[in-house]
């Protein structure tokens, strides 16, 4: 694996946080769920008509990145997901199984799905969406020199086969139940095969551009020791010569490549700048680590397929970087941005301004404790219970998140799909923490090593564990680290625990994978939970939903029953809108997830902020 995934793996987790609220998990747990719901319009999903255009203005921690989804960082994805669509969506408890630039999609056989592709749509650069430019991206993604840190959840994927112009065939390794999920995910955002042509074009300049001068002076040293080599006979002069000519063709066939490399470069932009998907908004202008300015899109395919042509309504987005989070507050008030994503503590402060609407959803990071099985006083599951029994979740909520969130029991929240219902929260009591800590041989306490990531999210809810261990015994003073600073740590299993975040609980295989999979790099053996293991692996080859479902189960009750980790809570994310924001159901955004998100786009009032 290359470096550069094992700095993703390791970053995302606790970096990736801010304005991930375009993919969150919704309210609606009910098995009866209607796959077409979210197609509603007119009164019964807004009184008033929308109206086109004004400049929406967004406020965002942290300027966007890379603006290539498959390169490492991307850190705002809502920006992203206005710009690159996915080929399928997620409905309310993540199941991937709403048609977007995906129509239909079939099983043939455990190894083979045949999808068709939406027709009609076209890349912002004006190239065509079809099978060719899938078939291309996917091949892209998985050739290593792309450093594209998808390419590792794309690894069952064999092939992929051309039909017709908008139909594919996918061809698996082996069974891949994780496979619709995963197109739901990030390795699904269409890119135009022209800009990943010249994208790629661009860094082999680079590369090229280093080797021709390493090439141009072997020639030269070639020719060189040529000259020399006349006075030592001819069988010298014979091999020098050769090796003249060798040098040469490799130089010749370097400065080809380049040439060809121009073509497919010439005028084009790195799409880690200037993204091209086919969303309804492109880029306009970029100022690093400031602003970005995105720009309707005239040509968006989706609403001319609803008769819906004005979508989307606003002329534009820009999103300006402001970290201090009372500061983007005191902006939305004084009318300088329309809308950002509040602080649970900021939620108390405006929830009853009558010039801000304010909508609350369920999102699904994940808080969590990272417990080293390998090594250290945690390898003794009656200590395990002892930090889990320690913490009061429900305190954790109301205190750190100021009520803005969900206890968790597992890894899957309850209106994920995956998660299992029969399981309840670990219940809170410390006397029974210290009565297993007695047992395990600490009757007077004992002190745990550890390290958190050194950002307001995870200060917060590590320092409030800090005092709950205390309190039955447990001295756990983790370091606040950079994201640099843990690595080597981690990598060494030199911790007892760690204050972690998964950034968005999607695909029920890619969290179980990353956290529990002994192989994998956030795991490097801290925990091998040989009955979690095989059913980590039946739940990936398995294609059957129900068996699937059945599976993840399985799976949340042994991590539970084990005391694996400590999973803590789900927060809500908070959306603050000035009063001239039209046209966001909160309800309708719950019940239908991205479905419905992507497909109803806000306007202003008046057509102006």
């Amino acid at each position: 694996m290359k470096p550069i995934f094992k700095r993703f793996e390791l970053t995302v987790l606790f970096l990736m946080l801010p304005l991930l609220f375009v993919s969150p998990v919704f309210a609606d747990s009910a098995e009866e769920y209607d796959p077409d719901g979210w197609r509603v319009w007119g009164e019964d999903y807004w009184p008033t008509e929308p109206v086109r255009g004004g400049i929406a203005r967004a406020a965002s921690p942290i300027y966007i990145g890379l603006m290539n989804p498959n390169h490492f960082p991307v850190l705002d994805w809502f920006s992203i997901s206005h710009m690159y669509e996915k080929l399928i969506n997620s409905d309310a408890r993540q199941r991937p199984t709403i048609p977007w630039l995906a129509t239909s999609w079939e099983y043939l056989d455990d190894v083979t799905v045949r999808m068709k592709l939406r027709e009609g749509v076209r890349f912002h650069d004006g190239t065509k969406f079809n099978a060719e430019s899938l078939k291309y991206q996917m091949d892209w993604v998985m050739d290593d020199k792309n450093h594209a840190w998808t390419r590792i959840w794309l690894e069952p994927l064999e092939s992929v086969e051309i039909v017709d112009e908008y139909t594919v065939k996918w061809h698996f390794k082996r069974p891949w139940g994780a496979f619709l999920g995963t197109m739901a995910s990030v390795p699904g955002f269409m890119i135009s095969k022209q800009a990943l042509m010249a994208d790629s074009a661009i860094n082999e300049l680079k590369m090229l551009k280093r080797l021709i001068v390493t090439a141009e002076r072997k020639v030269e040293e070639a020719r060189d020791a040529a000259e020399s080599a006349g006075d030592k006979g001819p069988s010298f002069s014979e091999g020098a010569r050769e090796k003249v000519k060798k040098a040469e063709t490799y130089l010749k066939d370097l400065e080809a490549r380049k040439k060809e490399a121009q073509k497919l470069a010439k005028g084009a932009r790195s799409l880690d700048s200037y993204p091209v998907g086919t969303g309804p908004f492109t880029l306009e202008e970029a100022s690093y680590g400031n602003y970005i300015k995105l720009k309707r899109n005239p040509d968006w395919w989706f609403g001319k397929s609803i008769g819906r042509p004005e979508m989307p309504y606003f002329d534009g987005i820009k999103v300006t970087v402001i970290p201090d989070p009372s500061v983007r507050m005191a902006n939305l008030k004084a009318g300088k941005i329309d809308f950002t994503i509040l602080t649970p503590r900021q939620y108390r402060m405006v929830k009853n301004d009558s010039n801000i609407d304010v909508n609350v959803y369920p999102f699904d990071m994940l808080f969590y404790l990272v417990l080293n099985h390998a090594r250290g006083p945690c390898k003794d599951i009656r200590v395990r219970k002892a930090i889990s029994h320690a913490i009061d979740r429900k305190a954790l909520v109301v205190g750190t998140q100021f009520g803005q969130a969900r206890v968790a029991t597992c890894l899957y929240p309850g209106e994920h799909w995956a998660h299992n219902p029969n399981l309840d929260p670990v219940t809170y009591d410390p006397e029974l923490s210290k009565k297993l800590l007695a047992q395990a041989g600490y009757p007077n306490g004992l002190t745990l090593t550890g390290f958190s990531l050194n950002i307001p999210e995870t200060q917060t809810f590590s320092k409030a564990v800090m005092g709950m261990l205390a309190d039955v015994g447990i001295d756990w003073k983790p370091a606040f680290l950079g994201v640099t600073g843990m690595a080597e740590p981690f990598k060494r299993l030199d911790f007892d625990i760690i204050g972690a975040i998964y950034p968005l609980v999607q695909e029920p295989d890619h969290i179980a994978s990353f956290i529990y999979k002994p192989d994998s790099f956030f795991n490097k053996g801290r925990s091998h939970n040989e009955e979690a293991i095989e059913l980590i692996k039946a739940g990936r080859k398995t294609v059957d939903f129900q068996k699937r479902k059945q599976i993840y189960h399985e799976l949340e009750k042994v991590l539970y029953e084990n005391y694996e980790d400590v999973w803590l809570f789900y927060p809500n994310a908070i959306l603050a809108t000035n009063k001239n924001f039209e046209g966001f159901n909160n309800e309708l955004f719950k019940k239908y997830g991205e479905g419905y998100y992507f497909s109803h786009p806000m306007w202003f009032k008046d057509g102006h902020p």
